[in-house]
């Protein structure tokens, strides 16, 4: 398969930043015990997230339901604008969303017709694939360039405030016991609501280059992995629709981390010497808990993901949305100089991805 070109990147946070300690000390204070206050300003990470909510404005005690002030697709479109020069040369679309603000229809059938793209495009949409799904554009835009029909534009949405916001308001106290309450408030919390946009090409310029030989992608196909995680919609004592989620942390840590270390472990059996040139490890921001657990288990030194601790402070779990955010920090930071190698490491719901990129 090709090497594919990333010509270009943009990663767009929605206009309403709070610090963990806003969010947990003033804006919540009243829904949190202090054990949960105390967890969320320690030990997440996180310094401070983007949310397309105006929270001043939230009635956190369930009496309203307000849309999100800022839609997904006019976020993609910002994006896209910023680095496509040229929308006649985009041959494939992909989008990678988890929630976007309508379920029908999906969103290229918005955004192909405002970037002016061509009638022939072929688009892509992947639903619910969550935080590890870059590695499945890239190989998706592998083989469309096969066909030898253009570049592919991809567009990552990390939307996820409104899953867990509505929710969040059913709770009359966020308590340490109630593991399910727990783990909705620290979704909504730690999670940014942020859309990437990247060209894929196979020549040209670029500012990262991804030899797809190195894509390593692994789901987990245990009985009962289906079981980590699932969100549903649910009504609540109103007969209003909120989403419903049910987590266990601790199986997703370690089924993600064990997916990890066999990727970690083919690419360094296949690329012995590349992998010792790796100067920078990027590590799905998903917060300190699981990102100690699975660079350890990874065997990857703290030193060479110091990337990934900066950015999950500064920006909080940017969900699928992180992978092309590490890339392009890592060279916008020159953390990475021209011709050196840095390694992604994403996990998620459905499974894990790595490989293996140069600046």
């Amino acid at each position: 398969m090709p090497a594919i070109n990333i010509s270009d990147i943009d990663i767009g946070f929605a206009r309403y930043s709070y610090t963990i300690k806003e969010i947990v000390d003033d804006l919540l204070k009243d829904k949190l015990d202090e054990e949960v206050k105390e967890f969320c300003k320690k030990e997440l990470g996180i310094s401070q997230v983007y949310k397309s909510y105006d929270l001043s404005r939230v009635k956190f005690d369930g009496t309203d339901y307000l849309p999100p002030e800022i839609r997904l697709n006019d976020m993609y479109v910002t994006s896209a604008k910023k680095i496509l020069c040229k929308p006649e040369n985009i041959g494939l679309l992909i989008t990678i969303n988890d929630c976007q603000q309508y379920l029908d229809p999906a969103p290229t059938v918005e955004v192909t017709a405002r970037l002016g793209l061509s009638k022939e495009i072929r688009t892509q949409n992947f639903q619910g694939l969550a935080c590890s799904s870059f590695s499945e554009a890239m190989l998706n835009a592998a083989g469309h360039f096969a066909l030898g029909k253009g570049d592919a534009l991809v567009l990552i949405g990390t939307y996820y405030t409104g899953w867990f916001l509505d929710r969040i308001k059913q709770v009359d106290r966020v308590t340490m016991k109630n593991k399910k309450d727990f783990n909705n408030f620290i979704y909504f919390l730690v999670f940014s609501d942020v859309t990437a946009a990247a060209i894929l090409s196979e020549s040209g310029e670029k500012i990262a280059r991804v030899d797809t030989d190195t894509i390593c992608s692994r789901k987990d196909t245990s009985p009962d992995g289906y079981k980590k995680a699932t969100l549903s919609l649910a009504p609540d004592n109103m007969h209003r629709m909120v989403f419903d989620m049910n987590v266990n942390s601790k199986l997703l840590k370690e089924r993600s981390a064990e997916l990890c270390l066999e990727n970690i472990s083919q690419i360094r059996q296949k690329f012995p010497e590349d992998c010792a040139r790796v100067k920078s490890w990027g590590l799905h921001s998903a917060g300190k808990v699981f990102v100690d657990y699975v660079r350890e288990r990874c065997g990857i030194e703290k030193t060479k993901a110091a990337l990934t601790y900066d950015l999950m402070r500064e920006t909080g779990n940017t969900g699928a949305a992180s992978s092309l955010q590490l890339v392009s920090e890592s060279i916008r930071r020159r953390v990475l100089n021209k011709g050196e190698l840095g390694g992604i490491v994403d996990y998620g719901w459905e499974g894990a991805n790595a490989f293996l990129y140069s600046a």
